[in-house]
């Protein structure tokens, strides 16, 4: 899954404005791929959780990034995921049920405004 530092430095103020890591208690790291060692994405650790946020850049969302995603989760031993796609994203059904299902919220992410749509 591809996601550098500088895609997080346009989704952390998000993450800010929702309130996911604003408490003095919030502890964040870089998830690492294993496969080729590059940052994957952030592990948030608050009293709430573990949460990772990750970010995908493709037109199009398939079971296979999602998986990927999962596999993030467990090796982070996190209990739910953020996933930020561009707005004009295909996510077909089954891929946002597996998402669901595994507590990995999707939210699209408006480039041109860096504005979030649910």
């Amino acid at each position: 899954m591809p996601a550098t530092s500088m895609v997080f430095d346009e989704v952390l103020p998000h993450l800010a404005d929702r309130g996911v890591c604003q408490d003095d208690e919030s502890r964040m790291e870089p998830l690492v791929d294993p496969n080729d060692g590059r940052e994957a994405g952030l592990l948030i650790e608050s009293p709430f959780g573990r949460l990772v946020v990750t970010k995908w850049d493709e037109p199009v969302l398939s079971l296979g990034e999602v998986s990927h995603v999962r596999q993030m989760m467990i090796r982070a031993r996190a209990r739910r995921a953020l996933l930020y796609v561009p707005l004009q994203t295909t996510i077909a059904n089954p891929v946002m049920l597996l998402a669901t299902l595994s507590k990995i919220e999707i939210v699209r992410l408006a480039a041109a405004k860096n504005e979030i749509l649910a």
